[in-house]
């Protein structure tokens, strides 16, 4: 018998299990084409790269069971460029919901969230990046309310052809 997840904001005691979960979600992401190198201090450099921030320009939010963190949704503030308006955009950088709870809602409920808080402090707009191979991904953000508006297109240089 499953109970329903209980969404909070997130601490930085959360920071350890959340790290956990962000690991599985890069490796997730890494079976969908991410292709950027692994780092030693992968989590820590993660944690690092918000917990300044936390806040102020990021926000976290964690998905309770049975007081098991099991998903979490981070959320950043950046500034558009003054040739576009120079407005505040809010920026979904990370979601995962664990097996325990998919299909439960949980992550409709992260992102409600932090939708509600983004709407709060009026940003301009909301943006989500999704690996082009996350079918699955590219679906729940779809249902979510989100359109596709740019599409990122990459092209790997082999160090082998460079210039020393």
């Amino acid at each position: 018998m499953s109970s329903k997840a209980v969404v909070r904001a997130g601490t930085e005691k959360d920071l350890r299990a959340v790290g956990q979960l962000w690991k599985k979600l890069d490796a997730f992401h890494r079976t969908v084409g991410l292709n950027f190198p692994v780092t030693e201090a992968l989590v820590e450099e993660w944690i690092a790269s918000f917990i300044r921030t936390l806040e102020r320009f990021s926000f976290l939010w964690v998905a309770e069971q049975a007081g098991e963190i099991e998903g979490f949704l981070l959320g950043r503030l950046k500034k558009a460029p003054t040739y576009l308006g120079g407005v505040m955009v809010g920026e979904i950088s990370d979601l995962y919901v664990s097996d325990a709870l998919r299909g439960q809602g949980a992550g409709r409920q992260l992102v409600e969230t932090a939708m509600q808080h983004f709407h709060s402090i009026k940003v301009h707009s909301v943006e989500v990046q999704i690996m082009s191979q996350n079918k699955s991904g590219v679906a729940f953000w779809n249902s979510m309310g989100f359109k596709e508006e740019v599409v990122l297109v990459r092209r790997m240089i082999d160090p082998g052809t460079q210039d020393a």
